[in-house]
This record gives C-alpha cells, structure tokens and sequence, in this order.
C-alpha cells in the first residue's frame, strides 16, 4: 500500500455530510493515525466507540478478487435478517451487484475512504461508512471498517426475510495517497 494522508482524509470528511453516528467514527478512525500511518486493526478499541457497535463490521478483501465478512454488528445483522460473519460477500449481495461491491470494497481496502447512501430504505435514508486499515495478510487481504448508521430499535419486533443486501445508490471513494 502506498503512503496515505491524514490531512487528505480530514479534508474528505470535512466535504461530506456525515450523519453523527459516522463521523464520531470517522474522528475515533483519525485519531487512530501514527502521521501519515493508517491505523491497524488492533488499535480500534470497542470500549471507546460502544455505541456504534451494532452497525460495525470488519471485512477481509483481497482486491480484485474477493470480500468476506469477519465481524458484523447486530443492526447489520438485522438489517439482513442473519448473521454475516464469516461469508463470502457473494453470499448477501444480488449477483447483478457483485462486480459493483467487489470494485467500492477493494477501492476502499487499497487506500480509500467510501461513504453510501441508500434511498428509499423503510426508515427513509441510511447512510455507510467505509474506512482502511493497515493490516495486509501475506495473501495480500486487507482488512476495512464499515459502519451502518441505521439502528433497527423501531422494527427488532418485525418479521425478518432473508435477503440480498442492496448495495448503496450512491457511493464516494477519495483517495488518500499524497
């Protein structure tokens, strides 16, 4: 991975209208940076971002070529109607999505920060936030921070059906090479 920027991250975040629940994540993330060194994975304390823990998940991606869940938060679970972790993401992604999910995912573990919009959803707007770490396997698989900001308090009562999970209607990477 190259060089990232701190600088070239707060200036993309200060661009976007982040909802509160994404940027108290965005600052924790910013907080995490050694200069210009992406945070690692071990760094992210739960205890420090413990109301944002039903809508984090950890993702495995090795660019190009695939994304598995390693860790989802129990909104994420419930805006899917099951537990994630531990699947191939072609497992809860409509096939006509794949080749758009695997391009944000990878964009976003070589060094990018996304953020996506879904329109229309039952609760109006929800809004992702998807954000690097440094960790790199010998493989070459990167690890990345998403973060929902819907809650589901309103529908944990609802029936739930098992569904392929709607990429984002819009979606912004910037980069953060120098």
């Amino acid at each position: 991975m190259t060089t990232m920027r701190r600088d070239v991250a707060l200036a993309a975040f200060e661009k976007l209208a982040l909802s509160p629940s994404n940027e108290k994540l965005a600052r924790y993330w910013l907080s995490l940076w050694d200069g210009d060194t992406l945070p690692r994975r071990a760094q992210l304390s739960p205890a420090r971002v413990k109301d944002l823990l039903p809508g984090i998940g950890i993702f495995e991606v090795r660019p190009g070529e695939s994304s598995r869940c390693r860790l989802s938060g129990t909104a994420i679970q419930h805006a899917l109607g099951r537990e994630i972790a531990g699947l191939d993401w072609r497992q809860y992604t409509a096939k006509e999505q794949w080749h758009s999910r695997l391009a944000r995912n990878s964009r976003i573990a070589e060094g990018g920060v996304g953020v996506g919009l879904r329109h229309g959803t039952r609760d109006g707007t929800t809004q992702e936030l998807q954000l690097p770490f440094a960790d790199e396997t010998e493989d070459g698989a990167r690890l990345i921070l998403f973060h929902l900001d819907w809650r589901p308090e309103d529908t944990l009562h609802k029936p739930q059906t098992i569904a392929p999970a709607r990429i984002a209607d819009e979606f912004h990477v910037f980069l953060l090479e120098g």
